[in-house]
């Protein structure tokens, strides 16, 4: 993590607000919180179904589990997020019930927080370098379920907010494939202020998140939703279009 970046987050830290909440447990305290378990099905009705298995966190439950992260002055967590959510803010907007700045947070790095909530492999990055895995060799925060809870709830709420964008500029740029790398890409570039189309060959938009990953793990009107905010945000999409078939790369540059 290089030194601006850490300062950075210093200085996030060491908001008031976060102050604040720290003060209101001692670390030893959230040391001794148990890791909360995802309420689920039951087995004897999920093998009768292929609606979701995990039925995420209640509020108090993600409350509580928030709790435990101790706001580590160097974040090793977010060394190991691919798109380097700032995790312990976020997390923090849950522990102080601020559930929709909590997701506010998420996007502002990631497009997809409600899929990477469910589907990211948290155990291998952002988890395993948490400080109680590494240090207190105790289960990590919950990070996942973390995400998945904020993003569900602004869902919920109707108040899904659209990431900044931070100006047009006027320049067209094309995604090839609407799976989840085109997905985020053409999200960042959204971001930034480009005009994004994205071609998928198939009849659904999605790639592997639709065709690839059962409705039991993570259900497609999941994706429907981040789908709809990358359009909220300016994103176009083309279905059946095939690169190469129906329009060459140089057609489209032209």
């Amino acid at each position: 993590m290089n030194e601006g970046l850490l300062e950075f987050l210093k200085k996030e830290r060491e908001q008031e607000w976060r102050t604040e909440l720290r003060s209101k447990l001692k670390n030893k305290e959230r040391t001794q919180l148990e890791r909360i378990h995802m309420p689920e099905q039951a087995a004897d009705l999920r093998n009768k179904n292929f609606t979701e298995v995990n039925l995420g966190l209640s509020d108090e439950q993600a409350v509580l589990e928030a709790s435990r992260c101790l706001d580590c002055v160097k974040p090793t967590c977010i060394t190991g997020c691919p798109v380097g959510i700032n995790i312990p803010k976020f997390i923090k907007k849950i522990e102080a019930g601020e559930f929709l700045d909590a997701a506010s947070v998420l996007k502002e790095t990631n497009a997809l927080p409600a899929v990477c909530g469910r589907v990211c492999p948290q155990e291998v990055q952002c988890e395993q370098v948490c400080f109680y895995t590494q240090k207190l060799d105790k289960p990590p925060v919950a990070i996942g379920n973390l995400e998945r809870f904020a993003a569900d709830y602004e869902r919920n709420s109707g108040n899904i907010s659209v990431p900044k964008i931070s100006g047009r500029n006027g320049i067209k740029v094309a995604s090839i494939g609407s799976g989840p790398a085109g997905l985020a890409f053409a999200g960042d570039m959204a971001k930034m202020g480009y005009d994004v189309t994205v071609f998928e060959a198939l009849h659904e938009i999605g790639g592997v998140l639709k065709y690839g990953i059962p409705e039991f793990r993570l259900p497609n009107q999941i994706v429907e939703v981040e789908i709809d905010n990358l359009e909220k945000m300016g994103v176009k999409f083309i279905k059946n279009f095939i690169v190469g078939k129906t329009a060459s790369i140089a057609d489209l540059q032209e």
